[in-house]
């Protein structure tokens, strides 16, 4: 979530956002800095954070369409930036990402929303993805499994 914040704000390419975030929170580069991660949980959490936003980075035309369809009189530019960011990501997995169930991207975007969101978020980005998927939001069928 934090990259994709980034993505929103500090108007760097997603490669360069990746670069920074890694010079400056892997344990191994600033202990100071880390958010509180060893070396250990930052080399098995990276490696995915790293995937799934640039994953929806390089979906942001297609997410951003639906995003905005679905949130029903919200334009992307009204709505708090975290917010934003969950439902990115969360809708990410939820369209490309078939190793992911559904309700588990749902419910992480609420929980992470719970601790970064205002008092609105929850309920505003629970209602957001519920529309997603109830207009078919769901998972394109791989190619190998018709």
């Amino acid at each position: 979530m934090r990259l994709m914040f980034q993505l929103q704000s500090a108007g760097l390419r997603p490669e360069e956002i990746v670069f920074l975030f890694e010079q400056s929170f892997d344990p191994r580069n600033d202990k100071e800095a880390c958010l509180d991660l060893t070396e250990e949980s930052f080399r098995q959490a990276w490696p995915l954070a790293k995937e799934l936003f640039l994953g929806a980075a390089g979906h942001l035309e297609e997410l951003d369409r639906d995003i905005s369809q679905a949130a029903r009189n919200w334009s992307l530019d009204r709505m708090s930036q975290v917010d934003l960011a969950l439902l990115r990501l969360a809708y990410f997995e939820m369209r490309f990402r078939e190793d992911i169930p559904l309700r588990v991207s749902l419910n992480e975007a609420i929980e992470i929303a719970k601790s970064f969101g205002d008092q609105d978020s929850t309920a505003f980005i629970n209602g957001v993805l519920d529309s997603l998927l109830s207009k078919g939001g769901e998972k394109p069928k791989s190619p190998k499994n018709p």
